[in-house]
């Protein structure tokens, strides 16, 4: 399987599914597959809160690849969590240092949680501000992302 060029943060996945912003959904569909993927720490986060909403889970398998957090993401985000202090939620850090561990730019809707990790070598991308840059758009119609 080859790198994927983008990784998809959840807030992301649930413009998708909910296809608010259209502009969002129309981007995904607009990418070829395997340039584009999340990973799976993303697609847990993903899947808990369609579960505490009672949603159905989309049938995704041949649209985008779940990438398991593996050896090179767990070293990355140890490389870049030993440099800052600790925090209590490390999540934002394990999906930085899994994108930067593929090369992989993180399209994100809450930039400003991740860019401190812009020095550790992250690059973001915003789907949800219709000119596609970095700066966060708070959610739509009441939708946590």
């Amino acid at each position: 399987m080859a790198r994927p060029k983008l990784m998809l943060d959840t807030n992301i996945l649930i413009y998708i599914q909910s296809n608010h912003p259209s502009w969002v959904a129309e981007k995904f569909k607009s990418l070829k597959r395997g340039d584009v993927a999340v990973s799976a720490l993303v697609w847990a986060e993903f899947h808990v809160g369609l579960l505490r909403k009672g949603l159905p889970v989309p049938d995704v398998k041949g649209l985008i690849d779940v990438l398991p957090f593996d050896e090179a993401a767990a070293l990355t985000f140890a490389r870049i969590a030993a440099g800052k202090p600790c925090r209590q939620k490390n999540i934002d850090r394990l999906i930085a240092a899994h994108a930067i561990s593929l090369g992989a730019t993180l399209v994100t809707n809450n930039t400003a949680d991740f860019q401190q990790h812009k020095a550790d070598g992250l690059q973001l991308e915003n789907w949800a501000e219709p000119n596609g840059d970095e700066t966060p758009q708070p959610p739509k119609q009441g939708k946590k992302a």
